[in-house]
């Protein structure tokens, strides 16, 4: 982003793991995966919901990846503070533009009127355009109307929560790209203790990661209890 003739760095920035190969695929996931698998015009535009950290970011950073350079990840929770008008510049010529957090800004209708602009010039230009956020769009009524219709007018899937099964089974993709052999006895005991948080999970493999190289040993049951990692996941 340019501002005054001087460059100014946005913090945006991409999970190296948020890839399509490294996406805990479920049952309710698939019609959202097979959508969204079928290229980026622009009838493939979406507008994802859910709570917190049951995999939205993930799927619109996978997106992004798949279509390589040509493509605009906005995590506008980060971006507040930058003027839209700059931040929002070109994306439009974009294959693929992500849009994050767009709950954020339902009471900033210093972004609103920006952001509708964009969706019109996606859409005019045939971008593939994905939005999420943590409601429906029919719920952010604080949206401007004509905003908040162009939302609508997107196909829309809510991402579901995880379950004890679905935990274990991003325990198990998550050790296999570190390298690290998990036992489903160890699974069991962690999937039944962590909380239903992709972003905790994630965070707990890195530190059983790191434990297990520092201490030269295998990821067993009592590592794990010895480390009191699996209490501090709540904190």
């Amino acid at each position: 982003m340019t501002i005054g003739g001087q460059q100014i760095p946005l913090p945006i920035q991409r999970e190296d793991f948020a890839t399509w190969q490294n996406w805990l695929s479920r049952l309710d996931t698939q019609p959202m995966e097979q959508w969204l698998s079928m290229g980026h015009p622009v009838s493939q535009s979406a507008y994802l919901w859910g709570g917190a950290h049951v995999g939205k970011s993930h799927v619109l950073q996978a997106c992004c990846d798949m279509a390589g350079h040509n493509a605009r990840y906005l995590p506008l929770a980060d971006l507040l503070c930058f003027p839209p008008e700059q931040v929002l510049a070109d994306a439009h010529l974009a294959s693929v533009v992500a849009i994050d957090d767009m709950d954020c800004i339902e009471n900033d209708e210093g972004w609103q009127e920006p952001l509708f602009t964009l969706f019109n010039r996606c859409m005019e230009s045939g971008v593939q355009l994905l939005v999420a956020a943590s409601k429906a769009p029919a719920q952010l009524s604080a949206l401007l109307p004509d905003l908040r219709s162009r939302l609508t007018s997107l196909t829309i899937f809510q991402l579901p929560h995880f379950s004890e099964e679905h935990i274990a089974a991003l325990l198990r993709l998550r050790a296999e790209a570190a390298g690290i052999t998990l036992s489903n006895e160890v699974l069991q005991y962690c999937a039944l203790r962590l909380p239903r948080d992709a972003q905790k999970v994630v965070q707990f493999m890195e530190q059983l990661d790191r434990l297990s190289l520092a201490q030269s040993r295998p990821v067993t049951i009592p590592l794990i209890r010895e480390s009191d990692l699996l209490n501090r996941t709540d904190d």
